[in-house]
């Protein structure tokens, strides 16, 4: 995994949510999806938990880390959901838990049509895919495509038995701030390539190549398009130098996250990119020991309840000035 030698350990706050809290969202919705997306009925049930009385603590948690609109906001929350749930009762809950931030939705079609997405990891999995057993680069996921989810999760039914398998989480942001102007004007040319973008629900049509930068219409850093694949990539020969200084800056900003039942990690893909380290050795490991850990994304909508505190906060001190 380039550059990523020995990321900072961190062992944040987890934002605990009550039992009471997760039942009452497990007991509230179900898994029903409409197509690609967690049905309606399942996201109003959700926020209606979430704003009746128990989920004011995790909404102002999740308002404070993910908010937009500060920079000093850390960008990804760790959830600690009772790791004493069963599986499906944890993947309700944690939908639930997105639902604050926007619509959950798969982005990868699959056969079994679920909204969370992964299976028992796997040696005979390519070593750094989904799934995999290897390191995985930073990345967001699919930087590649029209409409980029605004947020991915990760929630994990089963840690590496091995002890590996950490998270990693690189801020962006930082990151383009470390370069000079030149490597950030390069980067903001739309020639680079990722991978392929096929099989894929709610985020619109292909976009290749494309900026690693992106500004909105008023020079305003809207996304980082990155991931570490971009590197070996042979589309992006003779632009190799100005990504693997980018790719240095994204390390010295990284720290890593050792997750275990029942942890949700929820990443903002405007700030921050995510990988994970190497799983421990798995020689030896039966079938259903391995780590299980499953991925769902969600939309951004400012009308869900965490943004909505922040917009109630932010009219408070408007009305105190």
């Amino acid at each position: 995994m380039p550059h990523i030698i020995e990321p900072r350990a961190e062992d944040p706050v987890r934002v605990v949510l009550p039992r009471t809290l997760s039942a009452a969202l497990a007991a509230a919705c179900t898994m029903q999806m409409e197509g690609h997306r967690w049905s309606a009925q399942n996201v109003a049930a959700a926020r209606g938990v979430l704003t009746g009385g128990g989920g004011q603590m995790l909404l102002s948690a999740l308002a404070g880390r993910l908010d937009r609109s500060d920079p000093s906001s850390a960008g990804w929350v760790l959830l600690a959901l009772p790791a004493t749930l069963g599986d499906e009762e944890l993947q309700v809950a944690g939908a639930g838990v997105l639902a604050a931030l926007g619509r959950p939705f798969f982005s990868i079609r699959q056969g079994s049509g679920r909204l969370w997405i992964g299976e028992e990891t796997s040696t005979a999995k390519e070593a750094a895919s989904f799934g995999g057993t290897g390191a995985q680069a930073l990345h967001i996921d699919a930087p590649n495509v029209e409409h980029v989810p605004a947020y991915t999760s990760l929630l994990v039914l089963r840690g590496d038995p091995a002890g590996g398998g950490a998270s990693l989480l690189g801020d962006l942001r930082a990151a383009a701030a470390r370069l000079d102007e030149a490597d950030r004007e390069a980067l903001r040319e739309p020639v680079f390539f990722e991978g392929q973008a096929e099989n894929l629900h709610g985020v619109g049509a292909p976009r290749m190549p494309f900026p690693v930068l992106e500004d909105d219409p008023d020079g305003q850093m809207v996304w980082v398009r990155w991931a570490g694949k971009m590197l070996c990539d042979p589309r992006n020969t003779g632009r190799t130098a100005v990504l693997e200084r980018f790719a240095a800056a994204l390390a010295e900003t990284t720290v890593a996250v050792t997750l275990g039942r029942g942890q949700m990690l929820v990443v903002d893909q405007r700030r921050i990119a995510h990988g994970r380290t190497a799983l421990g050795p798995q020689q030896g490991l039966a079938d259903g020991t391995r780590r299980w850990i499953v991925q769902a994304k969600a939309t951004f909508d400012p009308a869900a309840p965490a943004h909505q505190a922040l917009a109630d906060a932010a009219a408070g001190r408007r009305n105190d000035a």
